[in-house]
């Protein structure tokens, strides 16, 4: 044990689209949230992150250890946010999996909403390697996340197709938990709404158990997901057809997705949706509402070069714009909608999507 385990086990997580890197900063990561036991007993069960869930008895014979050994860490892991742990609705047993770093052991380890020490601690260190985890997110020419825009914004004439709907997720849910923020509470850089994350079926059902989470119902959560939208939160999901495991909320200031084009400049970071924002020249007042409330600065007031006046007008940089649609939401008089400008298609299922993650990998 040792070092050396914490590596094997930085090795496996490793296995996964959002890489995470050989250095020290990673290996404190992983010291704070597993003893050398714990990674030992991961290393031994599992190869990679959620590719080989196994009950409890299978790791235990496995690896020749004890069952009531292997189930006291595995309850533990799975209570503090480092083991994924789920009720398989085939044989109604109980699984366990190796979570990823990102979406999963980060997220997990900050969104039960309770602040110690420890987490601080490690909140710190997950800051200084920022860069890295807003680069690894944009990666691969197919970005992990996706952004969906605000539907009521999109103009009557487009045809919103089901995986457009982020009211489509909410209604297909057979249960639903939201949590805090983890990219919020992690960063601790703005005062945005921090109940916003939403969790589905499987997922929701570990949160709720273990994680703090809050069971809402569907009308709930889409008064969450309104007041999200209020406060200007753009939301992201997984980049597939099939109904995510979970809905974020992102904002500019803290969220590891946006910073990624903020901050980093990397155009990868998170696929824009299919839309982008029309103004009507009648209709703005130029207010710049809509430049205030832009999260990714894609908005500007053109200053009129005529004597007329007649060429001053709001502008999109279309190469920076998401398509989220808050631009649209906020403005005072109806002077922006979302047209179609893309027939991008993601890829239907949650595993296509990550094949496809690696195959356009970059770096």
């Amino acid at each position: 044990m040792g070092e050396d385990v914490y590596e094997l086990l930085r090795q496996k997580v490793n296995r996964w689209p959002v890489k995470v890197p050989k250095s020290k900063d990673m290996l404190k990561i992983l010291k704070l949230i597993y003893t050398p036991e714990e990674a030992e007993l991961l290393c031994s069960a599992f190869n990679a992150p959620y590719i080989d869930a196994k009950t409890i008895e299978q790791v235990a014979g496995e690896t020749g250890k004890n069952v009531d050994y292997v189930k006291s860490i595995f309850e533990k892991l799975a209570r503090n946010g480092s083991l994924f742990e789920f009720t398989s609705s085939r044989d109604g047993k109980t699984y366990y999996s190796m979570l990823p770093y990102v979406p999963g052991i980060f997220e997990l380890q900050m969104n039960d909403g309770v602040i110690t020490d420890r987490k601080r601690e490690y909140a710190k260190i997950h800051e200084a390697m920022y860069s890295h985890w807003g680069m690894e997110l944009g990666a691969s020419n197919y970005p992990l996340m996706r952004v969906i825009p605000i539907e009521e914004k999109i103009s009557v004439q487009a045809e919103i197709l089901p995986f457009e709907k982020v009211s489509k997720y909410i209604e297909e849910a057979r249960s639903i938990a939201v949590n805090p923020c983890a990219c919020r509470l992690s960063a601790n850089n703005c005062d945005k709404p921090l109940e916003v994350c939403f969790s589905f079926d499987r997922f929701a059902e570990y949160l709720i158990k273990y994680r703090n989470g809050r069971r809402v119902s569907k009308e709930e959560a889409l008064e969450i997901l309104k007041k999200a939208e209020d406060a200007g939160l753009v939301h992201t999901v997984s980049n597939q057809q099939e109904k995510p495991n979970f809905i974020c909320n992102c904002c500019n200031d803290c969220c590891i997705l946006l910073r990624g084009i903020t901050q980093l400049h990397n155009p990868r970071s998170v696929a824009k949706s299919n839309f982008m924002p029309e103004i009507s020249h009648e209709n703005c007042r130029l207010c710049e509402t809509c430049i205030k409330w832009c999260p990714l600065q894609a908005i500007y007031h053109h200053y009129p070069h005529s004597e007329n006046l007649s060429d001053e007008k709001i502008m999109i940089l279309e190469e920076r714009c998401i398509g989220c649609g808050i631009c649209a939401h906020k403005c005072p008089h109806d002077a922006i909608k979302l047209v179609r400008v893309r027939e991008e298609i993601p890829e239907k299922t949650g595993r296509e999507a990550i094949m496809r993650v690696e195959t356009e990998r970059i770096h």
